[in-house]
């Protein structure tokens, strides 16, 4: 699978629980790589590498 074929779900965001924050655009859940997994560096705390989502594979603005 090329980076173009990336497959992504929804997660709901660790740092604002779905209810909506700065991390997540307001909307309460962030796309990231499917399978969906916690952040290895903080265990799905919230942290630098996450973005504070919690979540691995967080897509990025212009992907």
């Amino acid at each position: 699978m090329t980076d173009n074929q990336l497959c992504y779900e929804r997660a709901t965001c660790s740092h604002c629980d779905g209810e909506g924050c700065l991390y997540c655009d307001k909307t309460g859940s962030v796309l990231v790589r499917a399978p969906k997994k916690p952040c290895r560096h903080c265990d799905g705390v919230g942290c630098f590498y996450c973005g504070f989502t919690g979540w691995a594979g967080l897509k990025g603005k212009y992907d």
